[in-house]
């Protein structure tokens, strides 16, 4: 089999941390002194190596067994030569477990990404031990950036040896280490979940959080956590989908499980119970968590939108428009729910004020919704659509109400696959446009707006009484 250039991954380490075989009991207690030895860099540590090789000398397992130990202390020059001795040692022709030592070396020896002699040596092991299955494993890791197909292929021919082996779930975490998401939860779906470990449900849900699959990730969660009861990973993945899903009430719940069963939380993990708590109206909760979550990651400014709604539920305009204010000055990109927060302060304001202070709120307010027209063309018609529902309703200025009606004319008109949303805007924008003219005793406009409506709603009742008498109409 031709042997390509790999990259080698960071994550590959990882793969490599648990040993290529397990150490039997006597092994462990006649390495004890010798990792002892090396942990404290005594000299001692050579001679008690070498009078261990000597007694376990026709003994494979043993001797891999130690070049496992100096590899975990980092002495791969050791290790490596532990494993060339045994591979040119005709006694130990068939012992895989060298040539994967051999290979784990090379991995953690590789320059410049270059995975490719550990892939060699893996491939090694397998040709002489072909029921080795950390063989099996060991080349598909370092193969699956470069060469993924390869390493599903490999991966297969053990299933082939071992039909229990659950390689669905072992392709599935490859994909998933290369952040293809949609393939993990396609492979992971395949597999018999009765046999998942908690860090295959785990990777599964994540996988469809990573996708926007929310509903999806919840599932997979609860059913991972029916047999992995209250595993942080798993509860961690609930809480996050539950309230992605709109479930503040069991993202609570999750919540208080996680933060129960870790000693470490997250400032994300802070951040989606402040989430949960805002969500079930439990806003001096909300803030506190929140706050931690700001206090963690600072960089994620996020939670300061958040407080800013907390702070709005508990009735206190000022902390909330402060927090607002904070937010927008220093977030790069604000979206939608944070313009739309500061608009509803301002105008809860403008509510609870008098005389032209209250029309100055108001204003401020359009201001907003003006400014994020500008800063998101794409939902420019929904930001104009809001504004004038506060020309509309608060300051009942109808000529401002029209303005921005034409607006949303000019910014829709003519455009292809409108969303349904958009498309209500621009009719309600025709109709106005329509009905104005009519009362204007301008017939021929008012039915071209008219039929506009029409070709977007044809059942309007409105556009049908224009079309037909071109007299005065009001809106439905």
């Amino acid at each position: 089999m031709k042997t390509i250039k790999y990259l080698f991954a960071g994550m590959l380490m990882m793969a490599l941390s648990a040993p290529a075989m397990a150490q039997d009991v006597d092994y462990k207690t006649a390495l004890e002194p010798i990792q002892k030895a090396l942990e404290s860099n005594s000299p001692e540590a050579a001679e008690l190596a070498k009078k261990y090789q000597k007694t376990y000398k026709k003994d494979a397992k043993a001797l891999v067994a130690l070049g496992q130990t100096y590899f975990g202390d980092k002495k791969y020059d050791e290790a490596k030569a532990i494993g060339e001795a045994m591979i040119n040692n005709k006694k130990f022709a068939n012992c895989g477990d060298a040539y994967i030592l051999l290979g784990d070396v090379a991995v953690a020896q590789a320059q410049d990404g270059d995975a490719g002699p550990a892939a060699t040596l893996y491939e090694t092991a397998i040709s002489v031990d072909p029921k080795n299955k950390t063989a099996y494993e060991r080349y598909a890791t370092v193969n699956r950036n470069a060469a993924p197909e390869e390493a599903i292929r490999m991966l297969q021919e053990y299933k082939k040896i071992d039909p229990t082996y659950q390689v669905e779930a072992k392709i599935a975490d490859l994909y998933y280490n290369q952040n293809r998401f949609q393939d993990a939860i396609d492979w992971y779906k395949k597999g018999d979940a009765a046999n998942y470990s908690f860090t295959d449900f785990s990777k599964w849900a994540y996988s469809n959080f990573f996708r926007a699959k929310y509903s999806d990730a919840l599932v997979v969660a609860k059913q991972g956590l029916t047999k992995f009861n209250n595993n942080v990973d798993l509860t961690r993945a609930a809480l996050y989908s539950s309230v992605e899903t709109g479930d503040f009430a069991s993202a609570v719940n999750y919540g208080k499980v996680l933060f129960d069963s870790t000693k470490a939380p997250t400032a994300m993990d802070y951040s989606y119970l402040g989430s949960a708590q805002l969500g079930v109206k439990d806003y001096q909760n909300a803030i506190t968590s929140l706050n931690k979550a700001l206090e963690l990651e600072p960089k994620d400014l996020k939670p300061m939108g958040k407080i800013s709604q907390a702070y709005m539920g508990l009735g206190d305009e000022n902390k909330a428009l402060e927090y607002s204010q904070k937010y927008l000055e220093k977030e790069e990109n604000p979206g939608y729910s944070d313009y739309s927060n500061l608009a509803d302060i301002y105008t809860k304001k403008g509510d609870n004020a008098k005389g032209a202070e209250k029309a100055d709120w108001y204003n401020k307010a359009m201001g907003v919704w003006e400014l994020m027209a500008t800063k998101a063309p794409s939902i420019a018609d929904i930001a104009y659509y809001m504004e004038l529902q506060i020309a509309d309703n608060q300051l009942k200025d109808k000529s401002k109400v029209r303005e921005l009606y034409q607006k949303i004319i000019s910014t829709d008109e003519g455009k292809e696959n409108l969303s349904s949303n958009s498309k209500l805007i621009l009719t309600a924008a025709y109709l106005n446009e329509a009905i104005n003219y009519n009362n204007e005793k301008q017939p021929e406009k008012a039915k071209e707006f008219a039929e506009k409506v029409l070709k977007i709603d044809p059942n309007n009742a409105t556009a049908k009484q224009i079309m037909s008498f071109g007299q005065e109409a009001t809106a439905e």
